[in-house]
């Protein structure tokens, strides 16, 4: 599915900071919306934020945080009743480094195409900075595309 422009609700942000700021460790989140069977949308409505049950590591190459395979069926089978779709799937990191990391490719949750994965610096302990410090990747077909931050200010509307 091709989105045209995403308009994330003030509310999820609010949500996803207080997430966020929660610990100082990554933390992982996740954005849904009604599931629209469409190839292309003009807009997408994004109103809901789920933050998974989920335990953050650290290890010599880095930060992490895992969701058990039981929580992600949760939240699979709750969208589903619910007739939502997961469609933005976002964490952070310690530092200004927010690229896509092997371990971020190996263990994303959020894939169909069109999808997006935020990718927040700081812990985000200086906010969400979409637009700004934070990278936007879509989902293609074989992998994951970085925006620029033109496209990422174009493309999310907070509303």
């Amino acid at each position: 599915m091709k989105i045209k422009q995403w308009k994330i609700g003030s509310d999820v942000l609010v949500q996803t900071e207080a997430a966020f700021r929660a610990g100082a460790h990554e933390v992982f989140a996740i954005w849904s919306a009604e599931h629209v069977k469409a190839e292309v949308l003009e807009e997408l409505q994004v109103d809901g934020c789920i933050v998974p049950t989920q335990t953050p590591g650290v290890t010599a190459e880095g930060v992490w945080v895992h969701i058990e395979g039981r929580e992600l069926q949760r939240i699979q089978l709750d969208n589903f009743k619910a007739g939502r779709r997961s469609v933005i799937q976002l964490h952070t990191h310690p530092s200004a480094n927010v690229r896509m990391s092997q371990l971020d490719r190996a263990w994303e949750v959020v894939r169909h195409v069109g999808a997006l994965s935020i990718i927040v610096p700081h812990y985000c302990r200086f906010g969400l900075q979409l637009g700004a410090d934070a990278n936007v990747y879509e989902r293609e077909e074989n992998d994951w595309r970085l925006w620029s931050p033109a496209e990422a200010r174009e493309r999310l509307v907070i509303v």
